[in-house]
């Protein structure tokens, strides 16, 4: 297993906030790109890249949005999108109401799986 990790903060109000990646690559193809803090306008680009260079070479990939605390429907339509690029591969862990609330209100609900171990 090879884990790499992306970290980058960033100031909200008087608060520090702090947005992660992390890439969790196995054996068996089934890969994982974990996010941790707010996926908002100014961490898309970062989160969007990470997925598609993830996807690219793997079998299959599960975002797991189980330590994010927010998530801007653009970042939800970037996880829709890349479902198109990559039929098939993607698969989403997000047990927080309010995360799941977006990718069902963007008619992405099919797209989440109830339980994962990485």
């Amino acid at each position: 297993m090879l884990t790499s990790t992306a970290t980058m903060e960033r100031s909200l109000r008087d608060d520090e906030s702090v947005f992660r990646l992390e890439t969790v690559r196995n054996s068996d193809g089934l890969d994982t790109l974990r996010a941790f803090g707010e996926l908002d306008m100014s961490t898309r680009a970062e989160f969007v890249h990470s997925l598609d260079c993830l996807a690219s070479t793997s079998d299959r990939v599960v975002v797991d949005l189980s330590q994010v605390s927010f998530m801007y429907s653009g970042v939800a339509n970037a996880i829709i999108d890349a479902t198109y690029a990559h039929p098939g591969k993607i698969a989403v862990f997000a047990p927080a109401r309010s995360v799941r609330m977006v990718l069902d209100v963007l008619g992405a609900g099919g797209l989440l799986i109830d339980t994962f171990r990485s």
